[in-house]
């Protein structure tokens, strides 16, 4: 028989993560000739995620719970659950039941019948989404499919199935600033979308916020390019170019017109447009360098605090 793992982060899930288990077991039930087991990641939440976790375990067999020390992010939660698991398949999926378990069936059959390494899910709708949010998850997967060498189709998820083989080559990569979704890509395999209808969420509210993605969606950019400063080096040249044209210019009327008074429109202009390049180009730099500098650190990616593995005890270890 085998076995699939199910690595659940969970971030302040204090009200839904029982109804979570409850609805997702009615259709591991309803597969008897796989072997289920939970590994639900506590990601530093500030509510009673943790007792919530305790409690189901007590209750089920089959749930295994990880707490952070404090929250280290959902990467971090995911790259955890990857960690503990040793079954032959791994589903990665959210606690508020907005990825649906009833698609599991379509899920497994593909890496299990169809031979597929990898299931992925993509979103059919943005309902419930506003216009503006919409627009700028557009504008995401359209710059990250340009600039990077890891293609996603619009609306990829995190939500997905995989091999054991794909597990391992996964956490080969260790760095510490994650992007999941483009990590997926990046090791390749062979992978199958299937798209399906998103739900509201039953309990609690999302913790995602627009300067949140905003920052995710830097991350996903600068982990698998360096687009960005090859285009301030492209700008630096077109700028170098654009002013020897009007050195020249000015030299030559200077020689024939004499001496003008400069405009000061066009001293300004010329002196705040090169300013904003310049910082724009130091930004870019900067979340470069700053990157190399959090790698060099080699701190752990987590802390746990909490866990019921068998060979982990109530000791803060790192990982």
């Amino acid at each position: 028989m085998k076995t699939i793992d199910l690595v659940v982060p969970c971030y302040n899930e204090e009200e839904g993560l029982e109804y979570f288990v409850l609805e997702t077991n009615k259709v591991i039930y309803s597969l008897p000739e796989y072997t289920f087991r939970y590994i639900l990641v506590n990601d530093g939440s500030h509510d009673k995620t943790y007792l919530v976790m305790k409690k189901l375990a007590n209750e089920f067999q089959n749930i295994k719970y990880i707490s952070f020390s404090r929250n280290f992010g959902k990467e971090a939660a995911m790259y955890a659950g990857l960690q503990h698991t040793t079954a032959d398949y791994v589903i990665v999926m959210d606690a508020d039941l907005q990825h649906p378990p009833a698609i599991f069936p379509q899920l497994i059959e593909a890496v299990d019948k169809e031979g597929y390494d990898c299931c992925a899910t993509k979103r059919a709708d943005r309902e419930g989404e506003s216009a503006f949010r919409g627009l700028f998850s557009k504008l995401f997967f359209k710059l990250s499919n340009k600039l990077t060498d890891v293609k996603n189709p619009y609306g990829a998820m995190d939500y997905r199935i995989m091999t054991r083989q794909m597990v391992d080559a996964i956490l080969e990569l260790s760095e510490v600033q994650r992007f999941s979704k483009g990590i997926f890509t990046w090791v390749g395999f062979n992978t199958k979308w299937v798209s399906f209808k998103t739900i509201d969420r039953q309990h609690g509210k999302t913790t995602w916020k627009f300067s949140s993605l905003l920052k995710y969606a830097i991350d996903g950019i600068t982990c698998f390019s360096v687009a960005p400063l090859r285009f301030t080096a492209v700008m630096g040249g077109i700028i170098f170019l654009i002013s020897l044209i009007y050195i020249i210019i000015t030299l030559i009327q200077t020689l024939f017109f004499g001496i003008t008074t400069p405009g000061y429109v066009t001293t300004l202009c010329a002196v705040l447009f090169l300013g904003g390049i310049t910082e724009m180009s130091i930004g870019i730099l900067g979340e470069y360098i700053g990157r190399i500098y959090m790698e060099a650190k080699d701190r752990p990616i987590y802390i746990t605090k909490h866990s019921n593995f068998e060979d982990e005890n109530n000791e803060e270890k790192e990982f």
